[in-house]
């Protein structure tokens, strides 16, 4: 309200004070979500990794532009532990197939193809369990909704208490008015209860509340005689006439504002 406020400090400056703690309030707690927010992200980065680089894999595995290349997946896919680990040993696989066929007594040519289909058999095996294991990677649960509703979170809060505070200094001001057209309860001097321009010089507007403006101003010489000198603050008696007719009247000859 500036120069207002610093005119009447407690009348019209509880609304600024809740204004403020408003603003405070919305700033600590959008901090605290803040807080939220990059844990979230730190908890999130590892595993976004791990999607990003399984897509890719992926992308590459099934021929998907953006992916890395069908050669750059087999050599990876083959190069992984897990490949390795489900392609088994095929020495013994062999044996146990060389055996068999020994033991029943069909060790003929067919015995090569048994072995063939036994390698084709196996890395068919060990791809599709890395594939599996890729695309698990890829469907890793997502952070992603939770940070988006943190920032949203912090908007909101922050928005909140801004127009928490705005309504408190509005309340503040129409209440800071009341009080004021109501001399009695707001306990200001008699030197703003004589509101006659006749009584006043030097008078500077220096604010305006619902359409009244409010004024700085030195007692004169005519104010002397009522008691009234140095500086006073408040409306025009005039001027409240207008909108309230009924809280202005006459002492000793001069307007004044009196109390509801």
């Amino acid at each position: 309200m500036g120069a207002i406020g610093d005119v009447f400090g407690g009348v019209f400056g509880g609304g600024d004070d809740s204004g403020d703690a408003a603003i405070k309030g919305s700033q600590i707690q959008a901090d605290a979500q803040r807080e939220a927010l990059a844990y979230l992200k730190e908890r999130e980065a590892l595993p976004q990794e791990f999607r990003e680089s399984a897509l890719k894999s992926l992308g590459g595995a099934f021929g998907v532009p953006g992916g890395m290349s069908g050669q750059e997946f087999m050599s990876n896919a083959e190069a992984s532990p897990v490949y390795q680990a489900l392609l088994g040993d095929r020495g013994a696989q062999e044996e146990a197939i060389l055996r068999n066929q020994s033991a029943t007594g069909t060790r003929t040519g067919a015995t090569e193809a048994m072995l063939a289909q036994n390698e084709i058999d196996r890395r068919s095996r060990a791809l599709g369990g890395t594939i599996q294991g890729i695309q698990g990677m890829a469907n890793l649960p997502s952070l992603a909704p939770a940070i988006a509703s943190n920032i949203t979170g912090i908007g909101t809060t922050l928005g909140q208490g801004v127009i928490g505070a705005e309504q408190s200094r509005q309340a503040g001001q129409q209440a800071g008015f009341g009080n004021m057209l109501g001399l009695g309860q707001l306990g200001l001097s008699a030197y703003s209860a004589f509101c006659d321009p006749r009584l006043k010089e030097g008078a500077a507007c220096i604010g305006e509340i619902d359409g009244i403006r409010i004024y700085k101003w030195m007692w004169n010489k005519e104010a002397e005689d009522l008691g009234l000198v140095g500086e006073g603050t408040g409306p025009m008696a005039d001027e409240i006439q207008r909108f309230f007719p009924e809280r202005v009247t006459k002492r000793n000859g001069y307007l004044f504002v009196r109390a509801a």
